[in-house]
């Protein structure tokens, strides 16, 4: 009959990499290590290591047995910790995948502090210019800026959010502000182009949404080095509140067309509507949104007449 003490027994000898190590660990001779083993494998009734010199090496069945072993219990105490939660006392990994320029700026450092609160999880974070879905395999949480396409995937909202038009005060004193949409043409645009696609400036007019082609001569994949631009004096740009807010409080950036309605572009985390999600990734998902509203003050602006609010 299978039994949570041998898995357990496994897959911390595996983690101690040699009986001597798991024996120390566990405060027994290496002799009892290897008595539990060996019964262990005689109960399967197939070898879970091989002993070299420089350690155990896991067999076929021993690293299936250890995968799967490890996933058992880690289900186990998720299940344990949503009958008692105590988001003090958190374990097991995260899998995050995020935006470059998002993950840059405010989720790589919102991940560093999370850890640091809680220490017996273990975060992995990958930055992508792909689109993004939560159904990439082995991650727990895609975090991206705007429309979500997949009907499937559960959505949680982190941060409401705008794109806006910017520009320096430099650019503006040499050629002015567009006095309305149909003016961008007679301005150098600043485009972030991503997977080829053709480059689209998106604004709410007459209560309908108006998607507007743009050209320029400077062209980017990455939104930060478009905003660097920008606040070189090289051109207009449309950017996220998230990022260029800071930029417009300091005078650094000025906002444009500022009573032109944008579309929500939200920040907002992805995962599997199927799968009951974990309490450490449920903590961190309260943590980021919670944060994120701290980090990213509002802009002071305006949107169709009305003030504009996260």
């Amino acid at each position: 009959m299978a039994d949570v003490g041998d898995l357990e027994f496994f897959v911390t000898l595996a983690a101690a990499g040699t009986m001597t190590e798991a024996a120390r660990h566990w405060g027994v001779s290496v002799s009892v290590v290897s008595r539990r083993l060996k019964a262990l494998e005689e109960r399967l009734g197939t070898p879970l290591v091989h002993r070299r010199a420089r350690g155990l090496e896991l067999t076929a069945e021993g690293q299936q047995y250890h995968v799967r072993g490890s996933e058992i219990l880690q289900q186990l105490k998720d299940l344990e910790s949503t009958l008692n939660p105590d988001p003090k006392d958190l374990t097991g990994s995260i899998r995050v995948i995020s935006t470059v320029g998002l993950g840059r700026v405010h989720i790589a450092p919102l991940l560093h502090d999370f850890r640091r609160r809680h220490r017996s999880v273990e975060i992995s974070l990958e930055l992508t210019s792909l689109p993004l879905s939560a159904s990439v395999p082995g991650f727990d949480i895609a975090i991206q800026v705007g429309r979500v396409r997949d009907s499937s995937l559960a959505i949680r909202q982190l941060l409401p959010n705008r794109r806006v038009v910017v520009a320096s005060p430099d650019y503006l004193d040499a050629h002015g502000a567009p006095a309305d949409l149909d003016d961008l043409k007679n301005h150098e645009l600043l485009v972030v182009r991503e997977n080829e696609g053709e480059s689209i400036w998106r604004f709410v007019k007459d209560g309908r949404e108006t998607a507007i082609p743009v050209r320029g001569g400077l062209i980017c994949n990455d939104g930060i080095a478009v905003t660097e631009w920008c606040l070189a004096g090289a051109g207009l740009a449309m950017r996220s509140i998230w990022h260029v807010a800071p930029y417009v409080r300091e005078g650094r950036l000025v906002h444009v067309l500022p009573d032109v309605e944008t579309p929500e572009a939200d920040v907002v985390a992805l995962f599997d509507a199927g799968v009951r999600t974990s309490p450490r990734v449920r903590t961190l998902l309260s943590f980021l949104r919670k944060q994120l509203a701290q980090r990213c003050i509002p802009l002071p602006t305006r949107q169709a007449g009305a003030a504009l609010h996260w």
